[in-house]
């Protein structure tokens, strides 16, 4: 079972992550209307302040599209 306030919390912590960094979530939001289909790579490269960096990727199967669009519309919807 969901548990409302930490569903409020999480809300208060996106928005503030949100006013932080615009343009990533602008960034997000156009590659999700843009570039994500089925068959697409998805790969990502996360370097922490030591300078160390981890890397991975995914091929999107129509599954991961739909639940992509889906997170999408509920996260404009805010």
């Amino acid at each position: 079972m969901r548990n409302p306030a930490k569903l409020y919390q999480l809300k208060k912590q996106f928005a503030a992550f949100t006013a932080r960094h615009p343009k990533f979530m602008r960034y997000l939001a156009y590659i999700t209307d843009n570039y994500i289909a089925e068959g697409t790579v998805m790969d990502v490269t996360v370097t922490n302040a030591e300078g160390k960096s981890l890397h991975g990727n995914a091929k999107l199967t129509a599954e991961d599209v739909a639940f992509l669009q889906e997170v999408r519309k509920m996260l404009s919807s805010e």
